[in-house]
């Protein structure tokens, strides 16, 4: 009897330890929030940083967040008028690092990451309901061999083009690992 007892008291503490592991999600926004603006990302980088600017990045990001409100559904996306809430985006920091060397001091592998600054505004009185000095998404990819983790390298290429493919796809790699930021961001407190 006492060993039924005991196992039953053991289920009784594992059922209540492991109920409470894990994560949860909720929203941070207020409830009268439903609709979004997003606002095109502006260009603040640095004089200096522009020779790694890739062309078009502000309409790259902003198009990717749009499309991540889209796809999550807890806000709709609204014209500015109609919306009860704006995205302020303005990219701050575009920049690729070597990771790795090879011995004579080539680099075999990069990353990319972009660094922007997000607020948002409540649409109807014009407070900042929360702001994000440096807020990033990046991504890695290699010289040679694969253009981009995951993905198959060029066949017949020249060095030269494989990095230029490489660095495209991991620019729009390091976007898309931005807008998921910004989404997770703006709708859910983990």
């Amino acid at each position: 009897m006492r060993t039924i007892r005991s196992i039953g008291i053991f289920f009784l503490a594992m059922s209540v330890v492991l109920s409470g592991c894990g994560y949860t999600r909720k929203t941070v926004l207020p409830r009268d929030i439903k609709t979004i603006y997003i606002e095109t990302v502006k260009n603040k980088l640095d004089m200096e940083q522009v020779y790694a600017y890739q062309q078009g990045l502000e309409m790259d990001i902003t198009n990717a967040v749009i499309r991540g409100i889209q796809m999550d559904g807890t806000l709709r996306i609204a014209e500015e008028k109609k919306a009860d809430a704006i995205l302020k985006t303005d990219l701050l920091q575009y920049e690729q690092e070597g990771l790795r060397f090879s011995q004579l001091e080539e680099v075999k592998e990069y990353r990319i990451f972009i660094v922007v600054k997000i607020q948002l505004v409540d649409a109807k009185t014009g407070d900042l309901l929360w702001e994000e000095p440096n807020f990033t998404g990046d991504t890695e990819y290699y010289v040679t061999g694969p253009t981009l983790r995951g993905t198959q390298s060029v066949p017949d290429e020249s060095t030269a083009t494989v990095t230029s493919i490489g660095e495209q796809k991991a620019s729009q790699a390091a976007v898309a690992d931005l807008a998921k930021n910004i989404v997770d961001r703006i709708v859910e407190d983990w």
